[in-house]
């Protein structure tokens, strides 16, 4: 099947490179302001002292410097809401040095209200109380030891009302860490399950669209709708549809037009 998408639908796929972001800096000017009137007075620590730059004794630093800022700005430049509170997240959480603990308390969080459907309505049902929500993270948040940066961070997402793209902060996140690595993931959808070569050819495949030395993660997804070939998303920053179903609704359009 990549055989033959390769072969047959190369010439028809869409490949998108706008991003739209921009930089982590720049973002924390923009969202500190608003995240700071919108703190609530239960919140352990203010946004803006948990997303600040403290020096190793915890002493608040000034403005970052060129330099200061370059080293702690996100790698790749992604775009959209939950971009802007990943790439916030990323900044801090390398400021603070403990990057892969966020990132972790983060995914336990998600998989948490994955497992209990009353924690999940608790967080993602828009009508709830955010009161209550902020009570409910924080208090989870101590009960598990996690750190101020995960805390306040959640709290932020809280008030502002976007636990609901929590799952896509997280993404967006991960992508970031991982391209810290130089690791990128690749989801591939395609109409049957692919076979040991097949992955092996999907990985050359894919290496013609990331930089050189990269590390590629396949996660690989069914999906019989698209009849036969494949989709490849790259991040949020490429995707390529190689499936019949795409030519046959680019057919579908050229027989549509006006003669």
């Amino acid at each position: 099947s990549v055989s033959f998408a390769r072969t047959h639908f190369t010439r028809t796929t869409p490949r998108t490179g706008t991003m739209l972001r921009s930089t982590a800096t720049t973002l924390w000017r923009r969202m500190a302001p608003a995240a700071q009137q919108a703190m609530p007075a239960m919140a352990s620590v203010s946004f803006a002292r948990s997303f600040s730059a403290t020096s190793p004794s915890g002493v608040e630093e000034g403005a970052d410097t060129a330099a200061e800022a370059a080293k702690h700005a996100p790698p790749l430049r992604l775009f959209g809401l939950p971009a802007r509170y990943a790439s916030a997240l990323y900044t801090a959480s390398s400021k603070a040095g403990n990057l892969a603990q966020v990132q972790e308390e983060f995914r336990t969080v998600l998989d948490a209200a994955k497992m209990d459907a009353k924690f999940r309505d608790f967080l993602f049902d828009p009508t709830g109380s955010t009161t209550k929500k902020i009570a409910g993270l924080s208090e989870f948040c101590d009960a598990s030891n996690f750190t101020e940066t995960t805390k306040s961070f959640l709290t932020v997402v809280a008030e502002n009302g976007r636990l609901a793209q929590s799952e896509k902060i997280y993404e967006c996140l991960e992508e970031l860490t991982m391209a810290t690595n130089n690791v990128v993931k690749a989801l591939v959808t395609s109409a049957e399950p692919l076979s040991p070569e097949e992955l092996v050819k999907m990985q050359t495949y894919v290496k013609d669209f990331v930089a050189e030395g990269a590390t590629i993660v396949l996660e690989c997804k069914v999906d019989k709708k698209l009849l036969a070939g494949f989709t490849v998303g790259i991040g949020q920053s490429q995707y390529m549809d190689l499936s019949l179903l795409a030519r046959i609704r680019q057919v579908q359009r050229e027989l549509e037009k006006p003669l």
